[in-house]
């Protein structure tokens, strides 16, 4: 079972303390600083201590302090002169069984460089810390403020007391001045929910895997309602069920310690138990389990686990997916993280492996799960980062330090740490990537040739054969000749890139032999919607497969925020969007694209396998209706599949903005599509003339073909000949002469054509292909601008430049329904824009008409067709 809820720590300013107290509390112990907390009249709280030591100078004035703005009069305050303090409470008695809050009151003032924070620690029953929670750091506060910590539940079954902390921490310059007062401290305890699952990942392959544990205790009602409530990815309900449940009687444990305070509330017993709830999943996706926990006394705690039940796709051998760890933490035990890193369909994976040489257990650990992956067909990449935090190197580097400050010192203080990390590894980590993801100092070396051709012999210098990388910036000019000593990049950008932002750097040529690492960077969960996010990351993904990026790794994995897991280690709303876009893009051959009847955004993919895939988005919904294959089937990102109608030989595919992929597409229609083309783009604006192009085709079945071609314009078009038979072989192109003849009243810019192919072949196809023909010959831009003026004027604003050499003269004459004819007369127009002013009295009445403006040439043949619809 994974403790998915069990270490909630929040720190709480601004809130009311008795608001939020749960109706099932108990007090452990509670302390306003008042007469009753100094029977010797000392003005020091008894049973508080005081810890001296290092920064903790017994100069330092504490004491209880008379103060009419304190919450009941009274305070404990830190005269903070010239150094720091701790000051802990008295031990009440606590378990592990229990969930704990504490609540205080705070005020800091006058401090330019310490900084002051509250703790709770849990110690065992010898007044040993083992576990410890923090609030955050304060310099000043506005008056008293309420500081409270938790709910929080220890973890480790050690523990039996806790204790309040007020630390005061000098800063780097001292404070002459300044103070930090405590009040009303409160510790009490709060029943305890988890919730799990019968996976330590929550992700599954078959719905009947799944269970939802509830595990409660410390509550006061043997049998309190449980809720238990299936939600989709967006929170809607889709099932559920109420369990009665039925607890067990537990006591807390009681210490025979004198010094420790014990509760005068009375009873401390509870009640304790776990329930078991297979949810009613019926299919692939994301979901969520809501558990509710209420009693007579009302809703007592809420709380909500995701779950993934994940389709069966198969992990490509080779791909270029993979996760970063690097500078991430990893909530997971390495035997865990080594069954889920296959299911997210990678094959790469970043691990940090700067380890504690001390520390053989970590090493042993570390072969094993480089050892597991291996074997599962991921590559691991050794990540030297930071040194181990235990070593004296690491407290003498500062917290920001970058991977070129650690290696600027001598290598005598860090070789001898990294020595035996290496010896360890490096015969089974071939890739090793120096400094994280988004820290390119090594490359802005001097002599950084040099500098990396130093540290990879000292590093590998018993001639291991290993391949080095190091960090670089997109915005930085690269190296252009010479052999290089590190064989790939990873580029980072600040701040994240954007898919069409990485698609145009990775545009631009890498070095010959060079690979290229980019870093995928989900967008954040509290400014965006998950539509915006999962279509985001596949854009992303997308950007960096077509572009032909040599490893894509997504950033910190594990982040509440921007992961596809959660800080917890289970699987958030993008999960499963990443693991269908990898299994499916990964080790695949970006070919190209087609034109659809509804101009819907698509990519084509030549997969591993040699089938065709296509990733399909739009940005509104609509329908696509095209044949593309006998046997098409549609994932969404969810990986959930749908078949799509038929209609005729083709079939209906529904396009939405969430990109989905359609599987099953025929190789030789997709290439015959996407090789289908009109020798000429445009068709220069002469009407009632023929102008000559040609059709190209492409034979790309693996035989002989013939058939007849139909091609059909827009109204008024004549195409000829309009049918026609071709006979091609294997492989052979065509280019088939054509006449296309304007009428009198065709638009300008850009047009459809279809065509249409009935193909022999293996057997009969039928299918339509779709291009665009533009009218104009791009020396000429014609554009409109309307609005609407406060006297209720509709004005048309009419631009036109001429780029061609010569200057030309134009009539221009605006149509618009139910009114007079306009005219304007174009003179010596060239490459400086042409601005007239059409105005219509009443032009509320013409909103959303449309408009025909037409420009014709004066002694020349070209004309200008331009139809709009009038918005306000």
């Amino acid at each position: 079972m994974s403790p998915l809820s069990a270490l909630l720590i929040l720190a709480l300013l601004g809130t009311t303390a008795t608001q939020s107290r749960h109706p099932d509390t108990v007090e452990v112990f509670a302390c306003d600083f008042g007469p009753g907390w100094d029977l010797n009249y000392d003005r020091w709280p008894d049973r508080w201590q005081r810890v001296f030591g290092v920064g903790m100078p017994k100069y330092i004035e504490a004491g209880l302090v008379a103060d009419p703005t304190a919450p009941g009069g009274n305070c404990l305050t830190v005269k903070v002169n010239g150094g720091g303090a701790m000051l802990l409470s008295p031990c009440g008695s606590v378990s592990e069984t229990f969930g704990y809050k504490v609540e205080s009151q705070l005020r800091v003032r006058g401090l330019q460089h310490s900084r002051v924070q509250l703790r709770v620690e849990f110690c065992d029953d010898q007044k040993h810390v083992i576990e410890t929670v923090e609030g955050p750091w304060f310099q000043n506060t506005d008056g008293w403020v309420d500081c409270n910590l938790g709910p929080v539940s220890p973890t480790d079954p050690r523990v039996q007391l806790a204790r309040v902390a007020l630390v005061v921490e000098p800063g780097a310059l001292t404070d002459l001045s300044g103070e930090a007062s405590l009040a009303n401290v409160w510790l009490g305890r709060l029943p305890r929910m988890t919730i799990g699952s019968n996976s330590a990942f929550n992700v599954y392959s078959s719905p009947e895997e799944v269970e939802v544990l509830c595990d409660l205790s410390g509550i006061m009602d043997s049998d309190p309602d449980i809720l238990f409530e299936l939600l989709d990815a967006s929170s809607q309900r889709l099932d559920g069920s109420r369990v009665q449940f039925e607890g067990r009687l537990i006591t807390e444990r009681r210490s025979k310690a004198s010094e420790i305070v014990e509760s005068a509330s009375g009873e401390r017993t509870a009640y304790a138990g776990r329930t078991v709830w297979k949810p009613p999943i019926r299919k692939h996706g994301f979901y969520k389990v809501r558990v509710s926990m209420a009693t007579d006394q009302g809703l007592l705690k809420q709380d909500v686990i995701n779950i993934v039940v994940a389709p069966p796709l198969a992990r490509p051998e080779g791909g270029e997916f993979g996760w970063s760890l690097a500078g991430d933490e990893i909530p997971l035990k390495f035997d865990d993280l080594a069954k889920l890193l296959p299911q997210a369909a990678i094959n790469w994976v970043k691990l940090p492996v700067w380890y504690d040489p001390a520390d053989a257990r970590r090493g042993d650990e570390l072969v094993m799960l480089i050892e597991r992956l291996a074997a599962a067909d991921v590559e691991s990449v050794g990540v030297l980062d930071r040194p181990p935090g235990n070593s004296e190197f690491a407290r003498r580097l500062s917290g920001d330090a970058a991977i070129a400050d650690t290696f600027a010192v001598d290598s005598s203080v860090w070789l001898p740490l990294l020595d035996p990390v290496l010896t360890r590894l490096s015969m089974r980590v071939r890739w090793w990537q120096l400094g994280a993801d988004d820290d390119p100092s090594l490359s802005a070396e001097p002599g950084l040739q040099a500098k990396v051709l130093d540290l990879r012999e000292k590093l590998f210098r018993f001639g291991q054969e290993v391949n080095l990388g190091i960090g670089w910036e997109w915005t930085q000019e690269t190296i252009a000749t010479g052999q290089l000593p590190w064989s790939f990049e990873q580029m980072s950008a600040t701040p994240s890139l954007t898919g069409p932002e990485l698609a145009a750097y990775l545009e631009e040529p890498s070095r010959t032999g060079m690979r290229r690492w980019v870093l995928v960077e989900p967008l954040s969960r509290e400014q965006y919607g998950l539509e915006t996010r999962a279509r985001d990351l596949v854009e992303q993904m997308l950007a960096a497969k077509i572009n032909a990026a040599d490893g894509i790794f997504v950033a910190r994995p594990f982040d509440d925020q921007q992961g596809l897991m959660s800080d917890a280690g289970t699987p958030t709303d993008l999960f499963l969007p990443w693991r269908t876009t990898a299994s499916l893009l990964g080790g695949a051959k970006f070919i190209g694209h087609i034109d659809l009847p509804n101009g819907s955004h698509n990519r084509i993919f030549e997969m591993a396998s040699g089938e065709f895939m296509m990733v399909v988005w739009g940005d509104e919904p609509c329908e696509e209706e095209a044949y593309l294959g006998d046997d098409l089937h549609v994932l969404d990102v969810w990986g959930r599949e749908q078949h799509p109608a038929g209609r005729g030989e083709a079939q209906i595919i529904a396009v939405d903005r969430l990109p989905r992929f359609v599987l099953g597409i025929n190789p030789a229609i997709a290439k015959w599509r996407m090789d289908t083309s009109f020798a000429l783009k445009n068709i220069p604006s002469v009407f009632g003339a023929a102008h000559n192009n040609k059709l190209n085709l492409h034979n790309s079945f693996p035989q002989g073909v013939s058939g007849t071609i139909e091609i059909t314009g827009p109204e008024g078009w004549q195409i000829t000949p309009g049918r026609s038979d071709f006979k091609l072989a294997a492989g052979e192109t065509y280019a088939k002469p054509i006449q296309v003849t304007l009428p009198f009243d065709a638009s300008g810019g850009l047009s459809t054509v279809r065509i249409d192919f009935i193909v022999d072949a293996d057997r009969q196809y039928r299918f339509s292909v779709y291009r665009d023909l533009k009218v104009g010959d791009d020396q000429l831009e014609l554009d409109t601008y309307t609005r609407l003026e406060e006297d209720g004027t509709l004005v048309v604003e009419q631009r036109m430049v001429n780029y061609n050499p010569e200057q030309a003269d134009f009539k221009c004459q605006l149509y618009a329904p139910g009114r007079r004819r306009q005219r304007a007369q174009v003179t010596r127009l060239g490459e400086s824009p042409d601005i007239k002013i059409y105005r219509y009295p009443d032009g509320k009445d013409l909103i959303g008409a449309e408009f025909w403006l037409r420009a014709q040439e004066n002694d020349g043949s070209r004309v200008l067709n331009h139809r709009f619809k009038v918005e306000q």
